[in-house]
């Protein structure tokens, strides 16, 4: 009998190796975890729970939830009205209740009469529904007024909703943009995704699905998408990502430069209609910003604010991506909801949405996720903002005067304008040898205290969204989240401490050798992995 092929088991892609790095520091010390991407909040905001609560009692939607939250003895607008006056719900309920009648109300409905029907409805538990959730008209209603609050005008018969959060619309798109279905074949193209470093981790494992690559440059602007752009024109299968605020040192896109960005890919289709290039807008961070500096979503920019109406609009190009998971601190729902208003690349998500069983979203898990990112009053969100920034300013501080005892500006801190990451960056010369790389360094930072269990600092390298170590840029980056609470940033400092003074100590040198011994136990091609890597 012919031996079958054995199928793959380890697998030696950066992304991969990194979390098999940590998950083997994870065995045998109590890593302080900075790496994670939850919110700083153990829950959401108490009224998503609420949301859940009463889906599951009583089976009805959220319009339901805010007639009967409201007090008022009939359903009717000016309820919902009273519960705006009452809760502060970051978007007024009345605006989604406006969006979801536009879309969604028959032929001769009063207001009374539309909101009755609607609210009435019962989610049958046991039924398969098309569309998402089958109720998904109210979700989606939600979420057409969360991007208009952002500045992208949007409709509810406009956003798809998507399990498996940001990375099943991210995936779902990446085929569109990549891939052919033709009769009962899928052809890949080999597409190219254009990402600045710093973008979110997970991205790097998703181009390759589909036959895609990433090419990455420092820093997203007009002028480097334009040159891009002019290398690629006659590429099929196209994208650029552009996040509202990158996932590892926290810059937002300012207005001027997603102008910027904006007019390079506008004039791009408009010269290439063959070839156009298109626009993932990550938004998930949308109103998690730190300070006064204002985030504009690549989506919101039309060619009539650029001067040249007769380029058209970006959200033509752009799948905007909003999740419940970062500011609303709602990860456990893994549903994401994306806005275009091309109805060509909108059918295609939707298609390859269906294939990757993207598509059927369970219904408590949207209606929960419209409730978070909807009803959660914007003063909790600033809150946890003002909690981030104070967190910041303690950490930027505590390295300092970490620095001065060490004698060397050893810990630098790229401060965050949005979401709660920084970028920490460690000097070479703390280092007796010579690294390679920041994941190197991460492999110090995890077993600098040999089998003291009490030690190692858990972080994401800069390779692992694009960063390389140059002349030019020699330090090493690793990603560190403010997402943690107070004590947990004192020892994350604590350590840093030990991590230094074991490092320049006399015993320097065979404390970094047996920290990348261990890492080369579990990843035997570690260096050859890395090196190709980047």
């Amino acid at each position: 009998m012919a031996m079958l092929p054995a199928l793959q088991s380890r697998f030696s892609d950066l992304y991969s190796v990194v979390y098999d790095l940590i998950d083997d520091a994870k065995k045998t010390r109590a890593l302080v975890k900075l790496y994670k991407g939850s919110h700083g909040a153990d829950n959401p905001h108490p009224v998503v729970p609420q949301v859940g609560e009463y889906f599951f009692r009583e089976r009805r939607g959220l319009l339901a939830f805010l007639c009967q939250e409201s007090g008022a003895e009939h359903m009717s607008p000016r309820a919902l009205e009273r519960y705006d006056a009452a809760r502060s719900p970051r978007i007024p309920s009345r605006d989604i209740y406006k969006l979801f009648a536009e879309s969604s109300r028959h032929a001769g409905e009063t207001d009374e009469s539309f909101l009755r029907r609607v609210a009435s409805r019962e989610h049958r538990l046991g039924w398969y529904r098309g569309g998402s959730s089958g109720f998904d008209d109210e979700a989606r209603a939600c979420l057409a007024a969360h991007f208009g609050s952002t500045g992208i005008s949007a409709h509810a018969d406009e956003i798809l909703v998507c399990c498996g959060g940001a990375k099943g619309a991210f995936l779902s798109l990446c085929a569109a943009v990549m891939c052919r279905h033709e009769r009962e074949r899928v052809h890949r193209m080999s597409g190219r995704i254009l990402a600045p470093a710093g973008y979110y981790q997970s991205l790097r494992v998703l181009p390759p699905v589909v036959g895609g690559t990433i090419d990455v440059v420092d820093t997203l602007s007009g002028r480097t998408v334009s040159a891009w752009l002019a290398d690629t024109a006659r590429v099929p299968g196209t994208l650029v990502y552009v996040p509202l605020v990158n996932n590892f040192d926290g810059r937002v896109l300012i207005e001027d430069r997603a102008r910027a960005i904006a007019e390079a890919v506008l004039q791009h289709n408009r010269r290439h209609p063959r070839t156009p290039v298109y626009v993932l807008g990550d938004d998930v961070y949308a109103g998690s910003y730190l300070t006064t500096t204002r985030a504009r979503p690549i989506g919101s920019i039309t060619g009539t604010e650029l001067g040249h109406p007769e380029l058209g609009n970006m959200a033509d190009w752009t799948l905007s991506v909003a999740t419940p998971s970062k500011t609303f601190a709602l990860p456990t729902s893994r549903v994401a909801f994306a806005h275009t208003t091309n109805p060509a690349l909108r059918s295609a998500v939707n298609h390859y949405r269906t294939m990757l069983s993207y598509g059927r979203v369970p219904q408590g898990d949207e209606l929960t996720a419209a409730a978070a990112i909807c009803l959660t009053p914007q003063q909790w969100i600033d809150d946890w903002n003002r909690t981030y920034a104070r967190r910041v300013d303690w950490l930027s501080a505590r390295l300092q005067v970490l620095n001065h005892e060490l004698g060397v500006q050893a810990f630098g801190l790229c401060r965050p304008e949005g979401g709660w990451y920084t970028a920490l960056r460690i000097h070479p010369r703390l280092f007796p040898l010579q690294l390679p790389s920041s994941v190197h360094a991460l492999a110090v930072c995890l077993h600098y205290g040999g089998d003291q269990m009490d030690s190692g600092v858990g972080l994401l390298p800069g390779e692992l969204a694009g960063y390389r170590l140059t002349r030019d840029t020699p330090e090493f980056v690793l990603r560190a989240s403010v997402a943690v609470t107070d004590s947990t940033l004192d020892t994350f400092v604590r350590r840093l401490a030990d991590l230094a003074r074991r490092v320049t100590g006399p015993d320097g040198h065979r404390v970094i050798a047996e920290a990348l011994n261990r890492a080369r136990s579990v990843v035997p091609d570690l260096d050859t992995i890395v090196t190709g890597a980047t």
